[in-house]
Parts: C-alpha cells; structure tokens; sequence
C-alpha cells in the first residue's frame, strides 16, 4: 500500500505540493521517504492524487503532482451529535467515527454534560485526529465538526434522526430505523439526558430507541449507534 498524506489545497497533475510541519515530518522522518519515492496525496474534499518526491530539505518537502483524480462526495451521510465529554473522549470518538464512516460531529453542551465548552485548542486537536483518521481508513472527504448550542436551541433537523433511550419503553433501533441515505444519532453525556432535554428531543421529531440492554458509556453509545447506521446505509 502506498504511503498517504493530506494536503489542504488543490491537487492538479503536473502542479508542485510542498509538504510542511506534520506532515512533512510524517514524510520524512516516520515513513523516511526519499527523493524519487512516490506517495499519495488527498486533500478531504475527494481529490486523490500520486506524487512523486523530488526535494527532501530540513523542515520541508517538494513533490510534483502526477496524476490525479476526483471522487464525488457521497449521497449517504451519518451525523454524530455527542453531548460535550471529557477531551480524551472526544479524541477517541472522533477518530474511531471517523474510520467508520461519521459526515458530521456535532458536540453540544448538554445539562449533564461533564463540560459545557470545547476550546478552540481542542478543536484543533480533534481536526488534526480526523486528518490522521481519514489517511488510515481511506476515506477521500474529511468530516465536518461543529459545536453547536444546547438542545433547546435545535431546529428540527431534515432527516430522520434518533437518540440513545435508557428507558424500558424503548423501542429497539432496529424497530423504529426508518430506511435513508441521511441518518442521525444523538448521544448524551454520561449522566445521561435530563427529563426536559428528552420532551426537547420528541418534540423535535428525535426518536428515542434503544442500542444495548445494558446502559453504555457515552463513547460506547456513540460508536455503536454509527456503527448499527453505517452497516444499514453505507452498503
């Protein structure tokens, strides 16, 4: 398997791509490439591209674009909305979601949320860990991530959407799934949703179901109710 890194700019055959800081270092000093080797190079907005190494400096790298080409954005998509957890939750959501095939993170405060905000640092933490998670599992568009305000601040989203129910009344998620290419999951922290961001939830046409008869971890319920999704539209 060719060796891929992720540049942010355009990929044109023919066209020069210098390669700066981390990937640079990945190109470098981890995989050890040298003049003349040929890589891949993809930019999380579908373009795919082989380069060829033709500078290796101190702190940089040249390489010349010599082929290229496109894949359009695909017509499914999953959206991960997770109440605000602990930061070394969120890096493990993202780039396991990721891998598995996430469109769109929201992270939200919840009432029980562990935290309220996401530092702009952090972010940028789980930007970078998107990047990395995109290389590794082949995917050509990079997943947006978003904060967004509380519950009651929500419009009624445009496709079905549904939320982890701990409740014994619960329908199975297998039983309330309505067939489509979009779909959303709504987790809350690990304390759990409140009674009034639940009423919040039905009255946004969110349908409360159940992963697991046991109650999960908010990572778990996360990455489970993905992974259930992307196995029903990703086929």
């Amino acid at each position: 398997m060719i060796d891929r890194f992720f540049v942010s700019g355009e990929l044109k055959a023919g066209g020069t791509v210098e390669m700066l800081e981390k990937e640079y270092h990945h190109l470098a000093n981890v995989m050890r490439a040298k003049v003349g080797d040929v890589v891949e190079l993809i930019n999380g907005r579908g373009d795919l591209a082989k380069a060829l190494v033709t500078e290796i400096k101190k702190k940089q790298a040249a390489l010349k674009v010599t082929k290229t080409e496109h894949h359009e954005k695909p017509d499914c998509s999953i959206l991960l909305a997770q109440a605000i957890p602990r930061s070394q939750k969120i890096d493990f959501i993202i780039e396991k979601g990721t891998e598995l095939g996430v469109t769109e993170f929201w992270f939200f405060p919840g009432i029980k949320s562990e935290k309220q905000k996401i530092s702009p640092h952090r972010l940028k933490r789980a930007e970078t860990l998107a990047v990395s998670a995109l290389k590794q599992c082949g995917r050509l568009w990079l997943p947006e991530i978003q904060v967004k305000p509380i519950l009651q601040k929500w419009e009624t989203p445009p496709f079905p959407f549904y939320y982890g129910d701990i409740s014994k009344s619960a329908p199975l998620f297998q039983e309330a799934w309505v067939p489509n290419k979009k779909a959303g999951f709504c987790v809350g922290p690990e304390s759990g949703f409140t009674n009034s961001e639940m009423k919040q939830l039905e009255r946004l046409g969110v349908k409360g179901v159940k992963l697991n008869p046991n109650i999960l971890r908010t990572e778990t319920a996360a990455l489970l109710s993905v992974g259930i999704i992307a196995h029903w539209i990703l086929q």
